[in-house]
């Protein structure tokens, strides 16, 4: 019975955390046959890339790195060897064997054993703090751009083998360097290129991490029975399965052509791995079990984060058992309007590997119908100049349109128009799209078009100092909606692990609907956008790699499935309000821009201009999307104290300011809310209030720790005279029931405001 392994392993763990997967890498092909397990050989284009990288900088090295043989992939033991006593001249030796003779010491009485260990490079230097020895330095070459946690643990069990290997040699004044290297793709290239930056790190933490593995996981796994009919293993399905050579085998348990009923719990959308363990000690390992399992959040044992997700977790598999959409507990969402005119919706794809935008695309949709065909640019490179033309080209034309609708709704306002006015909304599917997008906006801020493109978009929301006149009353400030949440919050739908676009839009709009059907080479397991294979392939131009054509044919069905969703959305508002109970609830005016800027006439105060206002509006953004969810996800979440009831107040510390004394409900106690937190509201949960930016300086408050400390199930808060005396808080004292008072966090930011005004003083100093 195999039981090898090798740094690859050690990595899988790490990146992972999959115990199934390691234990079929410890295992021989006859093992895994006899159960059967059936592995996906084809070489990853991610894994084509990296070596082709590799390649690339071990090249541009030349002479100053010991190679290979050319009819040899590895070292040879004497050149390695030589190397490693310093009886060679180069500075550098590629695909090195380490491979000590004998167990490793940190293997003993484990029943383990080691595999081949190819370590990308190894450098030689002369000790700085040992004259006269030398040193060993590790480097790995990843074609990322972002060195990762399991990249570095990778580096470290290469440490420890090159460690025995030295002891075993007896090599006098050789050492090991305390810090590894990871060799990563350079900012400003791409991965096509040789160029390539150092991140150096200290080897220490992820050193413990691999004893640990080594000395306690690793052996317990290894200890898993396979064999025919047989396998312990554990497993769960989440997004980053879709790498996995084992993955075909796992998806069995949760095939549609199973009974529903009879299907892997895995199948249940937003399943941790540990929330699965721990359904399994209580006997619920099948879709229909979980979906009779009503007193789930009760359950003695389960974990605070699953208690409190049971019931959703409990809905979704009764909508997977009974393939049938389902309501959730939630009754409405405060994070998309019931009115929209004007969706202009966005969808952006992000190539892993060179960190850039691999496509975007845009399209205008007003009254149900596209006002144009959609706009969609995928960049020639991975390089930020075609990442910039890209962004230009699409959030110019959205920004265009934003201002042909802000100027039709002036003109509606003025009375020059008497068309009616417009409500418009954007949208994204994936919260991740949005966040993809931030990232390239903030590569780009040297380019006056991107900086531009920001100051209209900060223009989204409304002013600091806006005088919360009778018009923004009850209207909530939220300009976007990622899709996919929306859906999450209201309903339980038959699709597996994922929430992605391609099974949402069959299961909610049907044959009838305008559903994303991608063509097989778009075709993902638990993701809609654009996957590694299709992006590199044409990077690269590989001869079966998708067409540019195809790609812009596949986001055009996306952004159309996406409009699809939207109208399914209003379609089941417009029912749901003709009962009494609509559920889009978030309020919205006509749009119109809120606030304006004046340019700065220097390029570098421009840029910091432009970065104080994104960073102020994007968590203004993150705090609104927050306070837009229910009570009950904000309490779970430890973001909200719920259901506060008052009992007394008194004098407070500050002139003029009172003190309230709230009892807090057993729900709400493992709230994070501390009197460190300066951006606090205190409301009644009405989102006329809580989502209104305007409003929370009249209802701001802090927490107060008092001397002797308040019992766990009390809490006292402060409110200052300017916020107690103003008519908001009085009419929320007036108009406000005992227990149905609620403590948020904001968003207040006293230093971007002041920090804007000084550089545009600046500004006016420079252009003087």
């Amino acid at each position: 019975m195999a039981k090898g392994f090798s740094a690859t392993t050690v990595k899988s763990w790490f990146q992972y955390r999959c115990e199934r997967k390691v234990r079929y890498e410890l295992s021989s092909d006859e093992e895994l046959a006899s159960v059967p397990i059936v592995k996906d050989i084809r070489e990853q284009s991610w894994a084509i890339l990296g070596k082709k990288f590799e390649d690339g900088i071990v090249e541009a090295l030349g002479s100053a790195v010991l190679k290979p043989r050319r009819d040899e992939k590895i070292l040879s033991e004497t050149l390695s060897a030589a190397f490693l006593r310093g009886l060679r001249p180069e500075r550098y030796a590629a695909q090195v064997n380490l491979f000590p003779k004998n167990t490793p010491t940190f293997l003993q009485d484990t029943g383990l054993f080691l595999n081949r260990n190819i370590s990308d490079l190894l450098r030689i230097d002369p000790s700085i703090s040992h004259p006269g020895s030398s040193e060993l330095t590790i480097i790995d070459i990843k074609a990322t751009r972002r060195a990762t946690a399991f990249h570095k643990t990778q580096v470290a069990f290469y440490v420890r083998v090159l460690e025995e290997v030295i002891r075993e040699m007896k090599i006098p004044r050789l050492a090991v360097s305390d810090h590894g290297e990871i060799w990563r793709i350079a900012e400003h290239s791409t991965a096509e290129s040789s160029d390539y930056e150092a991140e150096r790190f200290a080897l220490t933490p992820y050193l413990r991490l691999v004893d640990d593995f080594c000395a306690n996981v690793l052996p317990d796994i290894a200890k898993k029975k396979l064999g025919n009919g047989i396998d312990e293993t554990f497993f769960h399905l989440y997004f980053k399965c879709e790498q996995c050579s084992y993955l075909e085998h796992c998806r069995r348990s949760i095939s549609p052509e199973k009974d529903p009923a009879t299907r892997d719990v895995s199948a249940v959308a937003g399943l941790t791995h540990e929330a699965k363990r721990t359904l399994n000690k209580h006997r619920i390992s099948r879709i229909g079990q979980l979906a009779t399992a009503e007193g789930l959040s009760r359950t003695p044992g389960l974990s605070w984060s699953l208690s409190k997700r049971a019931p959703l977790l409990v809905t979704r598999a009764k909508s997977l058992a009974g393939n049938k959409v389902l309501r959730t507990e939630d009754e409405h969402t405060y994070l998309m309007p019931g009115k929209i005119d004007c969706a202009l919706i966005i969808s952006v794809d992000h190539d892993p590997v060179d960190e850039r935008i691999a496509a975007l695309g845009y399209t205008r949709i007003e009254n149900g119908n596209p006002v144009r065909s959609p706009s969609i640019v995928i960049p020639k490179t991975g390089s930020l100049a075609d990442e910039r033309k890209a962004l230009i080209a699409v959030l110019g034309e959205l920004i265009l349109d934003l201002t042909q609708i802000d100027d039709h709704n002036l003109a509606v306002e003025e009375g020059r128009s008497q068309a009616e006015p417009l409500y418009a909304h954007i949208f994204l599917y994936e919260p991740s799209e949005a966040i993809t997008l931030q990232a390239a906006i903030g590569r780009h801020l040297d380019s006056d078009a991107i900086r531009n493109g920001l100051l209209h978009l900060v223009r989204l929301f409304p002013p600091e100092d806006v005088v919360p006149e009778p018009e923004f009353r009850g209207v909530h400030h939220l300009p976007a909606t990622a899709l996919r949440n929306v859906i999450e919050q209201l309903f339980a739908l038959p699709v597996a692990v994922s929430y992605d676009l391609r099974q949402v839009s069959q299961a909610a709009l049907g044959s009838d609907g305008n559903v994303y059907a991608p063509e097989p080479d778009f075709e993902r397991p638990f993701s809609s956008l654009l996957s590694i294979e299709v992006i590199r392939g044409l990077r690269e131009k590989a001869q079966k790699a998708p067409s540019r054509d195809a790609i812009v044919k596949d986001v055009t069905s996306r952004l159309m499935a996406t409009q699809g969703l939207i109208a399914w959305l209003v379609e089941e508002d417009r029912r749901a309000t003709k009962n009494g109970a609509p559920l889009l609830r978030l309020a919205k005016r006509p749009f119109r821009f809120q606030a304006s800027f004046d340019p700065l006439n220097a390029i570098d105060l421009d840029v910091l201009l432009a970065c104080e206002l994104l960073e102020n509006r994007a968590g203004l953004l993150e705090a609104l999307v927050n306070l837009a969810k229910p009570f009950q996800r904000r309490r779970d979440a430890g973001r909200s104290l719920a259901k506060l009831r008052r009992d007394r107040e008194f004098k407070g510390g500050q002139w003029g300011s009172r003190r309230f004394l709230f009892q807090i409900p057993s729900e709400s106690r493992d709230a994070e809310l501390t009197a460190g937190d300066m951006d606090l509201i205190l409301h009644n949960d009405a989102p006329d209030l809580r989502l209104n930016p305007a409003l929370w300086q009249d209802i701001s408050c802090r927490i107060v720790d008092l001397d002797p400390p308040l019992p766990s199930h009390q809490i006292c808060v402060e409110i200052r005279k300017q916020a107690l005396d103003s008519q908001t808080f009085q009419a929320l004292l007036d108009r406000t029931a005992d227990d149905g008072w609620f403590i948020d966090k904001a968003f207040f930011d006293v230093n971007s405001q002041r920090a804007a005004s000084f550089i545009s003083y600046l500004g006016q100093e420079a252009s003087a």
